[in-house]
């Protein structure tokens, strides 16, 4: 497990360099179009080479040569990739160019938005909290509200990000578990989960980083249809090369380098920091009395929530610092508090918003949601006030 991913990984961030050395070379057009070209028989070059030298290891090439070569490739490819997005302009985004999916889309978030403020909640916070959570529209959150979650550190829950979009996918993968575990019944639940959570990332506007963890959904779910390992880094490579290749100028988005450098500590450092617990009924012995490992597994789990904060902010950290000048002092706190109470929000406003829609929704779900909410906001509240 130690190398998992790792070639692949090598590749990822040298396609990646590429891209971003890409979308900073030169400002003339001509310039521009030499590189896309140069870049271009480079790449193919390169990736030839291997293929010509008749061995893995190369009849003519030394030992060792063919994967720095292939490196060296993918590197070249991601400067094509940048060049061409560039003289091209980039994808269009006039209305007019629209397809009928964004614009249904855009229906369909409008049509949510006006579900959401209609709920009765008690404090009208909670609806515009509720806004923000499921479809990222902060605009009618207080400034009182918007500042404690800055201060605090918990800025990222009102971001749609992968933990939005992860609770969403837990949610759909118990949904649709109803259809069976055969494999027309695997294949039928993939694809709905993946239609679904690709709706939602364009209801929200398909930002870099819900973009991100749809890709790794996308990416999760056909290698389990197809029967193939899932490393998490090999996703998290893969997800990364298809992102900067699609939509290059994500890549001086902070919310892109944010999501990753995130996603990045909970797979290399997160694994590592859960295993320094050791509880009682991990130390090897035949027998542990039930009462220990009660005992234990309600600190055990403590340990890993705060094992999952410390290895996201010791990996965003230096960027938070770079874009931003500050650095949250107690977003321990804030996350062993805020995460678990939004993901709570968020688990509640799901069937909350449906019922409401419908006609049928109980008042005590409705007062649940509330509670959660204010909880949540007061909680970061005193913490912003520290």
């Amino acid at each position: 497990m130690k190398d998992e991913g790792k070639g692949l990984t090598d590749y990822a961030l040298l396609f990646t360099a590429g891209t971003w050395a890409g979308l900073h070379a030169g400002a003339g057009q001509e310039i521009t179009y030499a590189l896309a070209a140069i870049s271009f028989l480079a790449a193919v070059a390169t990736g030839m080479i291997p293929a010509a030298s008749g061995r893995k290891t190369g009849s003519w090439l030394g030992p060792g040569a063919v994967p720095h070569i292939l490196r060296l490739s993918f590197f070249l490819t991601g400067l094509y990739s940048a060049t061409v997005c560039r003289l091209s302009g980039g994808f269009p985004s006039d209305a007019e160019s629209r397809w009928f999916l964004q614009k249904a889309a855009e229906n369909s978030v409008q049509a949510l938005k006006e579900t959401i403020l209609s709920v009765p909640f008690r404090d009208m916070e909670s609806n515009a909290m509720i806004l923000a959570l499921v479809t990222g529209d902060k605009s009618r959150l207080s400034d009182g509200i918007c500042e404690s979650f800055r201060i605090s550190g918990a800025s990222h829950i009102l971001a749609l990000s992968g933990m939005h979009l992860g609770v969403v996918y837990i949610v759909l993968t118990r949904v649709f578990s109803i259809l069976g575990n055969t494999p027309k019944a695997g294949w039928l639940r993939s694809a709905m989960i993946v239609s679904v959570s690709g709706y939602y990332t364009m209801m929200t506007g398909a930002g870099a980083s819900i973009m991100r963890a749809f890709l790794f959904i996308t990416l999760n779910e056909t290698a389990k249809c197809t029967g193939r390992a899932r490393p998490p880094m090999n996703i998290f490579s893969a997800s990364l090369m298809t992102q900067a290749m699609l939509t290059p100028q994500e890549l001086e988005s902070v919310g892109f380098q944010l999501s990753y450098l995130a996603m990045a500590g909970i797979y290399l450092l997160y694994p590592r920091m859960k295993e320094w617990y050791k509880g009682p009924d991990t130390d090897g012995k035949a027998s542990v009395p039930v009462r220990w490992t009660v005992r234990a597994r309600p600190v055990k789990r403590l340990w890993d929530a705060t094992a999952l904060s410390v290895s996201c902010q010791a990996f965003t950290a230096p960027a938070v610092w770079y874009y931003f000048g500050t650095f949250p002092p107690y977003f321990l706190i804030t996350n062993l508090i805020a995460v678990p109470l939004s993901t709570a929000a968020i688990n509640l406003s799901i069937p909350v918003i449906i019922l409401s829609h419908l006609g049928i929704c109980p008042e005590i779900l409705v007062r649940a949601d509330d509670l959660v909410i204010c909880a949540m906001c007061r909680s970061l509240e005193i913490i912003s006030g520290l």
